[in-house]
């Protein structure tokens, strides 16, 4: 039986656990990151408090180019350099683990933007991007399997 965007909280949904960085790590650590761990935003945690959100679009935006940097190893040296707190997101969009699927897909519409940061008060429970929810729906969605 297929459930409702309306049922579903967004606890069922999103990834916890989220990869993170702190404001003061470098710009090419958090490159790294979401290379590493194929993410598109990492929230920004400071002494286990959420205080922002980096997305792959900040990063792109802060990483210097080729008029600016023609050598390769000079765009590199500069991205250790710059640091996490100068592309973050202050304040960044939150949502209770309680709220519906609906109501995180409504409020990611509306504001456009691709993720939301589940949190209670300041503490980071995930993150419930739009990736979450197109795999919940590929989940509902599918049909069975026959052997």
């Amino acid at each position: 039986m297929k459930r409702s965007f309306e049922t579903i909280q967004v606890r069922e949904v999103m990834t916890d656990s989220p990869v993170s960085v702190r404001a003061d790590d470098s710009l090419q650590r958090a490159l790294d990151l979401i290379d590493k761990h194929q993410v598109h935003e990492l929230p920004v945690l400071e002494s286990g408090r959420c205080i922002g959100i980096v997305t792959a679009g900040d990063l792109k935006l802060l990483t210097p180019a080729y008029p600016l940097f023609p050598v390769q190893e000079d765009v590199r040296q500069a991205l250790h350099e710059l640091k996490v707190a100068t592309a973050m997101t202050i304040e960044p969009e939150t949502i209770s683990p309680e709220a519906s699927v609906l109501e995180a897909v409504k409020r990611l519409h509306q504001l456009r933007i691709e993720s939301l940061l589940v949190t209670e008060g300041d503490k980071l429970l995930g993150v419930l991007s739009v990736s979450d929810i197109l795999r919940l729906v590929i989940a509902e969605y599918e049909p069975p399997q026959t052997d």
